[in-house]
């Protein structure tokens, strides 16, 4: 019978659990390199960040799983249209903290009670040699304590995030859409498979419910993503002539 390989998530192919013993040696290249994530149409965000990314990125939710909001970086082409060919994130752009927090990320343990910061040995921000080193004499640098802590806010995050959308459903305020763009070409492409906020059922939200989504921390999310459609058309124009 054959073994079924773990799923992965987004970006990470050889995550391995921080040890001095193991990856006492290694460095991490000062210099930002967002090459990893040249391809990704999509990351998923926190609802913290959603007012921050509303500003770039149209922001939909997934239609399976736990149904997380996701900064849309690109479109059907297999391309994240904010980083270029030397890897470099557009200047001035929010870059989400899915992406920031890479090549760090925190697994659950074998007492699926404990999480623990792993670090992703494929990366090509990683070095054997020479740059800020993870750890001295055993011990933790600052890099490492700094990753640590933005991967254990990260998970905060992403957990009252869990619960925000919980509310959404819960109020049956995510409806399937579709996107219909027109290219710099002058053709029309059409993208589907994704929810939104029905802005009509938050108009018919009573007292008591908007007042609980107001309490529970979700309108900032629900004004975000709504706002975030006029982004459609600022990424339709960012394709390639002819694309």
């Amino acid at each position: 019978m054959s073994q079924t390989q773990p799923v992965m998530p987004l970006f990470y192919k050889r995550p391995e659990a921080l040890q001095p013993e193991r990856h006492g040696a290694l460095g991490l290249k000062p210099e930002p390199d967002f090459g990893f994530a040249a391809r990704a149409v999509s990351v998923p965000i926190s609802a913290a960040e959603a007012p921050f990314a509303a500003r770039h990125y149209p922001i939909v939710f997934a239609t399976a799983g736990e149904f997380l909001p996701l900064a849309v970086l690109g479109l059907s082409t297999g391309k994240n249209l904010f980083v270029d060919a030397t890897g470099t994130w557009e200047p001035g752009v929010y870059i989400p903290s899915y992406v920031r927090r890479y090549p760090f990320v925190f697994a659950t343990g074998e007492d699926q009670g404990r999480l623990t910061l792993c670090v992703d040995r494929a990366a090509g921000r990683l070095l054997e040699q020479g740059g800020d080193k993870l750890f001295e004499d055993g011990k933790p640098t600052k890099v490492t304590d700094n990753a640590l802590e933005f991967c254990a806010a990260f998970e905060r995050e992403i957990a009252a995030t869990r619960k925000i959308v919980e509310l959404l459903r819960k109020h049956a305020l995510l409806t399937g859409s579709l996107a219909t763009l027109t290219l710099p070409s002058g053709s029309k492409v059409a993208l589907k498979d994704f929810m939104v906020i029905d802005a009509a059922a938050v108009d018919k939200l009573s007292d008591e419910a908007f007042a609980e989504l107001r309490h529970n921390g979700v309108l900032p999310l629900v004004f975000a993503q709504i706002a975030s459609r006029a982004g459609w058309g600022d990424l339709a124009l960012r394709l390639p002539e002819g694309r």
